[in-house]
């Protein structure tokens, strides 16, 4: 690697398994110090066991269906580490309730983690970041915000169109602070999650994909480095797809 991120603190959240942890292994490989979250103690320290990066991570228990203010995260990045220069709003869930029956609690649960929960999390990120040289912040949206997403929940896809127009909003109105904030849209991308989807599933996205495979986590890392890095000082507001040509603009 080549320490595109040194000397930088950030946050990670949902980091303890999947994309998210691809990404926290790629921050700690160019430098970064992390913070990463799960929904749960133990997932956490699976996450903190896997990445065995001593002092240069922490983690921390979150439910943000539960609690979306992020002011805890927030704080424990900079009691730890003494600042905050990188925010990936990773952290997500999906639903598999179709139109028909959907409940107004599966909608608020899915909106809570997906976009309620990233907007404070970046809010009280901007706080900390514009009292000094500025920072970055990457959204993880989704495929679904731009297709409707072909299975699924349209909370899903909703809340992650949503995401993608929060993302502009802020990076708008955190401009003056010299934080930048963009979003990364992936497609379908192998992690323990997609492995267990049906073989037909899969088939069916792998062919409508003209690359004709799912993505590699490192493959989305890749893109969250990039963003967070020096290299992309001069860009905000963006939403960057990783689908294999799924969704072209």
């Amino acid at each position: 690697m080549t320490g595109r991120l040194d000397g930088k603190i950030g946050i990670v959240t949902g980091g303890s398994r999947g994309i998210g942890r691809a990404i926290t292994e790629a921050f700690l490989a160019e430098g970064a110090r992390v913070l990463i979250t799960g929904t749960t103690g133990a997932t956490v320290d699976q996450g903190l066991e896997a990445l065995d990066c001593g002092d240069a991570c922490r983690g921390l228990a979150i439910d943000f269906t539960v609690d979306p203010t992020g002011k805890a995260v927030i704080a424990k990045a900079v009691e730890h580490f003494g600042g905050l220069d990188i925010l990936v709003n990773n952290a997500g869930t999906g639903s598999f309730q179709g139109a028909f029956e959907l409940t107004a609690e599966e909608w608020d649960r899915v909106f809570m983690a997906n976009l309620t929960a990233p907007f404070f999390l970046a809010r009280e990120a901007a706080r900390v970041m514009g009292e000094k040289a500025g920072g970055s912040i990457t959204n993880m949206s989704s495929i679904a915000a731009q297709t409707g997403g072909l299975a699924g929940s349209p909370a899903y896809a909703a809340s992650k169109a949503g995401l993608v127009g929060l993302t502009r909003s802020l990076a708008r109105r955190f401009a003056d602070l010299g934080v930048r904030v963009n979003a990364i849209s992936p497609a379908d991308i192998e992690t323990d999650m997609t492995a267990g989807w049906p073989a037909d599933l899969r088939q069916r996205l792998i062919d409508l994909t003209p690359l004709g495979r799912f993505g590699e986590a490192a493959e989305v890392a890749g893109a969250a480095i990039f963003l967070a890095s020096d290299e992309a000082s001069f860009i905000t507001g963006q939403t960057i797809g990783i689908n294999g040509g799924a969704h072209m603009k």
